[in-house]
């Protein structure tokens, strides 16, 4: 499945199913369900309301929606995937890194700090700017995008010399032996005030990479 239509897929169940308020979650609470189903499942509700920091009324929606879109299935131990929920997890998977809790006081970002590697997209990285506002909206303080080229972690900074993680600095080190980047891959990094915030909001700087 293509990058584009997997985000597409993503963003279309993350919209509600008649008229009526909005749900109380996005295209980001989508794709960490479908994560966490195909690395965990079968998962129940109360285990996947905690994973993603949202109420067991969001997460009944949030399953009711993967189930209308066929897929997800309930069985007797929890959530699973269906053939076409398989399909598009591999497909999420296959670009999407889990996501790590790192520390990136070096940064001087916020207490708590997740990243996720992206593969293959360093060309969609522009300043990190679309990156940086995608997680902010979800309540990220502070935000970095390296695009891993040439054996350095580089944050591209435009008509300005670009940033270079240096090998020396400990975060180097750490993404390296996490992630294990190769060219061209990407490594969002997003800091918030708590781990869970701040997964998601890495996740949601990663999904924006997805085209």
């Amino acid at each position: 499945m293509a990058s584009r239509s997997i985000l597409k897929t993503i963003i279309s169940v993350s919209k509600t199913l008649a008229p009526g308020p909005a749900p109380a979650f996005t295209a980001v609470h989508v794709s960490r369900a479908i994560l966490y189903v195909g690395d965990q499942g079968p998962i129940g509700r109360i285990e996947l309301s905690r994973k993603l920091g949202v109420g067991e009324g969001a997460v009944r929606t949030i399953i009711r929606h993967l189930t209308k879109a066929k897929l997800v299935d309930i069985a007797k131990g929890g959530c699973v995937l269906t053939q076409r929920g398989t399909v598009l997890y591999k497909s999420l998977r296959a670009k999407l890194s889990e996501v790590r809790l790192v520390n990136s006081k070096q940064l001087a970002l916020d207490k708590a700090s997740a990243a996720v590697l992206v593969r293959g997209s360093g060309k969609l990285v522009n300043r990190g700017i679309e990156q940086r506002d995608a997680a902010i909206r979800v309540g990220a303080t502070g935000v970095c995008t390296l695009v891993y080229k040439n054996g350095k972690l580089v944050m591209p900074e435009g008509e300005r010399e670009n940033w270079i993680l240096q090998p020396q600095n400990s975060l180097f080190a750490e993404l390296l032996k996490a992630f294990s980047p190769d060219s061209d891959d990407v490594i969002t990094i997003a800091s918030a005030p708590s781990h869970e915030l701040a997964e998601h909001s890495a996740m949601a700087a990663a999904l924006t990479l997805l085209r």
